[in-house]
């Protein structure tokens, strides 16, 4: 799948459709059958962000230095207007902010605060996780063909968030004929909540196993169950090489022979200081090759780079051969 000499990256090209009837949300104004890719206007904000990211970086300093803290309102142009963006930036790094990039619709759209969220629900970033989250639900399907041999399957959602897109898997599998167990791992207990109720909605909650935890843990006590499919999004983000490379080394070893694992990393984008320095939001951004290189340490052999349109998130997915 891979070429020794370089890294082969495959850049998704369209949505496959959801095979059930999913959560109607006729108000939102994004297509689910296609990837978005609308640009142009950020690149053109951008010595506008950059302006912005400047003071911020300085308010903060400043703040420090004087023993302040963290400013409350980094930006009257960011989380001071805009209601859903200071939402965002409070509940940066979970599943609280995810689900706004996702599904909100910003109803105050036409007042001054509406405009400015609508233009950050857009920018860059949210469009690309947005991306992300269909390109994991086409992934996640391949897998589950993949892997299917007429038996139960057996997948392992770790740092789940509220495992929409796996819970969306599950269902289509259902609606098919076909039995999939999971075990769902995240140390925030209401992600939890959410996604039961989500699995709830689907009637398959009874073919999850919800574990609040840390993934050690849950790998740890995995051998059991023997996931064929351990999918994890986000948790590379936010850890540095040599644990990276530990934890796919871990999830390795627990997967089934031709499991796959199928997991994202953020790559080095033109909004990323925006990100760390308004959104409070840092992560670790790693090119292709970082990418490439923390599958092939942790011992994967046979693996696809895959990045949605906008190439600022990419998706490893690894088969244990």
């Amino acid at each position: 799948m891979i070429n020794k000499n370089s890294v082969n990256v495959e850049i998704a090209a369209k949505p496959l459709p959801s095979k059930i009837e999913t959560i109607p949300q006729p108000h939102l104004p994004v297509r689910h059958d296609k990837y978005e890719y609308f640009p142009w206007p950020y690149y053109m904000s951008l010595p506008f962000m950059w302006l912005i990211t400047g003071y911020v970086a300085l308010k903060k300093n400043f703040y420090r230095i004087l023993g302040l803290g963290q400013p409350e309102i980094n930006t009257f142009l960011f989380d001071g207007l805009g209601k859903e963006c200071r939402k965002v930036k409070d509940y940066a790094t979970t599943f609280r902010a995810m689900n706004i990039v996702y599904n909100h619709p910003f109803p105050q759209k036409w007042t001054l605060g509406g405009i400015v969220d609508e233009f950050y629900w857009f920018g860059l970033n949210c469009q690309a996780l947005r991306n992300r989250l269909k390109l994991v639900k086409d992934e996640l399907r391949k897998a589950v063909a993949g892997v299917d041999h007429g038996g139960e399957i057996r997948i392992m959602s770790l740092a789940c968030g509220s495992a929409d897109s796996v819970i969306e898997i599950i269902a289509e599998a259902k609606a098919m004929n076909k039995m999939i167990k999971a075990i769902f791992v995240d140390i925030d207990g209401d992600a939890l909540e959410r996604a039961r109720a989500i699995a709830r909605h689907y009637g398959v909650e009874d073919q999850i196993q919800m574990h609040k935890g840390h993934i050690y843990d849950a790998i740890e006590s995995s051998y059991a169950f023997r996931p064929q499919i351990v999918e994890m999004m986000g948790f590379l983000d936010y850890i540095e090489r040599k644990d990276a490379i530990y934890w796919v080394s871990k999830i390795r070893d627990i997967l089934e022979p031709d499991g796959f694992l199928i997991t994202c990393n953020i790559a080095p984008n033109i909004e990323q200081h925006f990100l760390k320095w308004v959104i409070n939001w840092p992560m670790v951004y790693r090119s292709p090759k970082d990418f490439d290189d923390v599958a092939t340490q942790s011992g994967f052999t046979d693996f696809r780079l895959i990045y949605e349109p906008l190439k600022i998130h990419g998706l490893l997915v690894a088969r244990k051969s």
